[in-house]
């Protein structure tokens, strides 16, 4: 049977959510407790504990977030390729029967959530896809598919207005659409506050990696324009904080280049321990794929540099990088425009980094993204 609806503080139907997810990813902690304190929705979390991202962290819930344990039966392909098939989820919807249920972006890796929605339907449960809404890349099938599970969805929270805007140009109907941006944790605001930036009485530009190190990354792009911007005198220290397969590749280029007096390597860090490099750099560079690190970034006030888009080369946080207002791209495989990328953007530092400051608080925080998508949720759950 239907979960008995609860009210909201004005008396009105509480709508009963559920999310259907992989697991209680560490970055979500704060967004996942906000949404579940708001008086709004009564909201539920079903997900499972082991994660296919063999490196990401996860958190403990605390109340009032309300989680369902399902069994995750993963199969990594790849370290960043995987199949899913979470037992139990069948089963929990069937007994919960939500108002609305959120799922995971048509992702062909989570095997479950296909006979879900199709079950949800069924049901009368509303469905929603939690999305990148990304269609490039798929070939004819995977775009016909993805189109399908869209178009038929109830709604549908984009992470940015470009993948919005690129579903509704493909045909999805523009009013089941919300846009929700992304966001990391309230500690790791409170950790790049702008009040905790350094002043720097010299003209050395310090540049910052932060992230694991695949060969997809690029590392090899900003060891070149290290070298560079060293061949011209131009004073420069770059901090890589990270770990990865490629870890140990990069230190090797670096030495190579003989950029071992410039190029520092610290390993991962993370929350407190990140807090020095985020008050001490000038710079992000992000080589390739810019996602929910350059938000970290930004959130210290520190314009982020990555290369030029291309369809698929970045995640939607790359839409938070505008030109001369909170960052710039430099030409695609070229690490001399890298190079002089950087020079031309440390003059502009101190106006970028307001800029970007702004545009976090306004998109990019917990605080927002939970009511972006508790109004899209509303808004689904009222057609």
């Amino acid at each position: 049977m239907p979960k008995e609806k609860e009210l909201n503080s004005d008396g009105q139907d509480r709508p009963v959510v559920v999310l259907q997810y992989l697991t209680l990813i560490h970055y979500r902690e704060s967004v996942f407790h906000r949404i579940a304190s708001d008086s709004r929705i009564d909201f539920t979390i079903c997900c499972g504990q082991k994660s296919p991202y063999q490196k990401m962290r996860n958190f403990d819930p605390q109340p009032p977030l309300k989680i369902k344990w399902v069994k995750n039966f993963v199969v990594n392909i790849t370290q960043m390729h995987f199949l899913v098939w979470q037992w139990g989820a069948i089963t929990n919807l069937i007994r919960t029967r939500p108002n609305v249920l959120i799922l995971l972006g048509a992702d062909p890796h989570i095997l479950s959530s296909f006979p879900l929605f199709f079950l949800a339907k069924i049901l009368r449960v509303k469905v929603c896809w939690w999305s990148h809404a990304t269609l490039a890349g798929q070939g004819f099938l995977g775009r016909w598919l993805r189109l399908f599970f869209y178009k038929q969805a109830d709604g549908i929270l984009a992470y940015d207005e470009a993948g919005r805007l690129r579903l509704e140009k493909a045909g999805v109907e523009p009013s089941t659409m919300t846009t929700i941006w992304n966001c990391l944790n309230d500690a790791d605001y409170e950790l790049s506050s702008d009040s905790q930036q350094t002043a720097k009485d010299d003209r050395t530009i310090r540049v910052l990696y932060i992230g694991r190190l695949y060969r997809d990354k690029k590392m090899r792009l900003l060891l070149k324009a290290a070298a560079i911007l060293k061949d011209r005198n131009v004073p420069l220290v770059v901090d890589i904080v990270g770990d990865g397969p490629e870890l140990a590749a990069t230190k090797d280029k670096s030495a190579a280049l003989k950029l071992n007096d410039i190029v520092r390597f610290h390993g991962a860090k993370y929350d407190e321990d990140l807090a020095q490099f985020l008050s001490n750099a000038d710079i992000g560079v992000i080589p390739s794929w810019a996602g929910l690190s350059a938000i970290q970034y930004m959130a210290a006030g520190i314009p982020v540099i990555t290369e030029e888009n291309r369809g698929m080369n970045h995640p939607p946080e790359v839409s938070a990088i505008i030109e001369d207002e909170t960052g710039a791209f430099f030409d695609f495989e070229s690490a001399e425009s890298l190079a002089n990328t950087i020079e031309a953007t440390f003059p502009k530092v101190k106006g970028l980094s307001n800029s970007c400051l702004k545009l976090v608080r306004e998109q990019f925080t917990p605080e927002a993204v939970k009511e972006a998508i508790i109004l899209g949720v509303l808004k689904v759950n009222a057609s």
